[in-house]
């Protein structure tokens, strides 16, 4: 059987690092939830510093000769100050999983293949962590010796876990034929795998889904929206966001009672599933805000979808309720961050509000 080709695989598939390995190496460094709350805790405050902390992280790499002539060029500098603002960006944001690692070792590729030796990567990797400590060093105002150490610890946590990952990388290039052997004994505990896997499945399916409209849940939109921005960013194609709740629902609930709210959501979703395409992915955002995630999507494709949800769903029973929608698309053009997009498609739907309270009926925003 021909081996499948690495261009049609992610680095994090090519290697075999999976949910289970990624949570042992957390293990193995002590990374726990409360280090990931620590580094949420400290992103409203490095966002802010953001500019700062590269204008002084590039000030020390191009003073070192060695890392100045790998760089080479002021294109090759920007794109590497823009990659390593999002890395930074990244750190603090609070999600390590899947994404995230395969993340970790596609730098890992990237520096390899400029060149970048691992001395000079470690070197990299400690002038970071000084400025990053210094920084939130300035962020704890009180002298509080053990609050820094629990922050600082926490940052040195997940820097040596990326570092093992670029590492990881650095190691599969050099030694394939180690590899390909370890795919060699893999193979043999396939058919178990399969049915862990089959059955994790079946598990995760009742964790996504919300148990009124069978709709993908919050946790659910959140793990997909990420998952798809970071697809459409790797394939330079479009993801658009559709965010929209229902006008008067609580007016509907008061004077009709909860039964009948519960079955105009159940509608709603029904009418998601008959409007929507098999790629699309419906959620409930909660109480009765919906959204709609729509890969490989344009704006005007995303328009068409909703102005045919509003038709489907005034076919049905629908005690005079209506839609106000936002719209918001990431594309090459504009590349969005998740919460970023999630902000702009709830403002939108808040415009389209305010025009259903001047004029009664389904608005769209975008």
């Amino acid at each position: 059987m021909p081996m499948t080709s690495t261009t049609n695989t992610t680095l994090l598939e090519q290697m075999h690092i999976s949910d289970r390995e990624i949570a042992l190496r957390k293990r193995l460094f002590g990374f726990t939830e409360k280090d990931v709350s620590n580094l949420v805790g400290c992103r409203e405050w490095i966002t802010e510093h953001i500019d700062e902390i590269i204008k002084e992280v590039f000030r020390q790499r191009v003073a070192e000769p060695e890392m100045e002539l790998v760089i080479g060029d002021h294109d090759t500098l920007e794109r590497l100050k823009e990659s390593t603002r999002h890395y930074i960006l990244e750190l603090f944001q609070g999600y390590y999983d899947e994404e995230y690692v395969n993340k970790r070792l596609r730098v890992g590729k990237v520096h390899k293949q400029i060149g970048v030796t691992p001395k000079l990567y470690m070197s990299a990797v400690w002038s970071l962590m000084s400025i990053l400590d210094l920084s939130l060093y300035e962020m704890i105002s009180v002298p509080d010796k053990c609050a820094r150490h629990d922050f600082h610890n926490s940052l040195h946590k997940i820097l040596l876990f990326d570092s093992h990952l670029v590492f990881d990388t650095y190691i599969n290039s050099l030694t394939s034929e180690i590899i390909s052997a370890k795919l060699e004994v893999e193979k043999y505990a396939e058919s178990l795998e399969e049915k862990i896997v089959a059955r994790t499945i079946q598990l995760q399916e009742l964790a996504l889904h919300d148990p009124l409209t069978k709709l993908l849940n919050q946790r659910a939109f959140y793990d997909n929206l990420r998952r798809e921005l970071s697809r459409a960013d790797r394939s330079n194609s479009s993801v658009c966001l559709v965010y929209f709740d229902l006008n008067d629902f609580k007016k509907l609930n008061d004077s009709l009672g909860h039964k009948a709210g519960d079955a105009l959501l159940e509608t709603v979703a029904v009418a998601m599933n008959e409007a929507l395409r098999d790629v699309d992915l419906a959620c409930r955002y909660g109480g009765d805000e919906f959204c709609i995630i729509m890969p490989n999507t344009e704006i005007s494709k995303a328009i068409s979808t909703c102005e045919r949800l509003k038709e489907y769903f005034d076919r049905k029973t629908t005690h005079g309720i209506t839609f106000s929608i936002g719209i918001v698309q990431s594309c090459s053009e504009k590349r969005l961050e998740m919460n970023e997009m999630i902000e702009l498609a709830d403002a939108k739907m808040y415009q389209a509000k305010k025009l259903s309270h001047a004029n009664p009926g389904h608005h769209i925003e975008y």
